[in-house]
């Protein structure tokens, strides 16, 4: 697939495209059955639903990086509040296309946005940077086809900063305890995808993370991750991607459906510590 094809690919065709992403990695650290679960690879997986979640998340994000392309890609309307319901179906069906939002989304996205805007330090980051296209690439090591969409880029004179933009509902947690949300495999991936093609190692990954809490969506913080996390994020994605591999040689030889069982092998139900503790007693 040429640069030009890659460019305009749409969003369906991306998410259709048989290749690792970021996502599958971080999915295949819980399991291989649910990297399998969702995976472009299984013909077999449950259609995704549009959640209310995942469309705002996509207004967030084209407010901030793409605001020229909100009228082409949004469309508004009067559906009540909730997605499952006639009203909505109808004003998809009169847009294709196109996401359908409410009003309320609308305001509450524009809101988030201003005080992205208002915060010093993501508001540095961010100025100057562009939304990015996708990269499509094949691993070197394991000769398999990767994908993913960063949401923002810029040269510095340091060099390419590379930028993402997520909400959340607990950043103290997000910062405390890495391994939940394993943004920093996601930072090595993307990273990878920069030295694919731009042939350099991009200079600072930074996120730039906002509570999406109602009322605390003043709660900014920009954070990068730390060097022996980097390190060792970098190694587990690598392992990852080496036990992909494998597993899906192993389904493309046999299609056992025992590949990507959630519980292969018998398991031992087992008192914790302190319960072995108190037998012992």
């Amino acid at each position: 697939m040429d640069t030009k094809q890659i460019e305009k690919m749409t969003d369906e065709e991306y998410f259709a495209l048989k290749a690792i992403s970021a996502s599958q990695i971080k999915q295949f650290d819980k399991g291989a059955y649910w990297f399998w679960k969702t995976s472009p690879f299984n013909d077999n997986r449950p259609k995704e639903e549009k959640s209310d979640a995942l469309v705002f998340g996509k207004l967030c994000h084209c407010l901030l990086l793409e605001p020229e392309e909100v009228k082409e890609r949004f469309a508004i309307a009067d559906f009540g509040k909730t997605r499952r319901n006639k009203k909505y179906d109808d004003a998809v069906l009169a847009n294709p296309g196109k996401e359908v939002v409410s009003e309320e989304e609308v305001d509450r996205a524009r809101g988030m946005i201003s005080q992205i805007k208002n915060h010093k330090l993501a508001s540095a980051i961010l100025d100057g940077a562009t939304a990015e296209m996708p990269y499509v690439w094949t691993d070197e090591e394991t000769g398999l086809p990767c994908k993913c969409k960063i949401d923002a880029i810029k040269r510095t004179k340091a060099g390419l900063v590379v930028i993402d933009y997520k909400t959340s509902s607990s950043i103290p947690d997000l910062l405390r305890y890495a391994q939940k949300s394993q943004y920093a495999i996601q930072a090595e991936f993307y990273k990878e995808a920069v030295r694919q093609k731009y042939k350099e190692e991009p200079v600072e990954f930074a996120f730039v993370i906002q509570s999406n809490k109602e009322g605390e969506e003043d709660i900014i913080c920009v954070a990068n991750v730390e060097l022996e996390t980097q390190e060792v994020a970098r190694s587990i994605m690598k392992s990852h991607m080496s036990l992909i591999k494998t597993k899906l040689d192993m389904w493309n030889q046999k299609h056992d459906e025992n590949i990507w069982a959630a519980y292969p092998e018998r398991e031992f139900i087992k008192y914790s510590n302190y319960y072995l503790t108190m037998g012992e007693s």
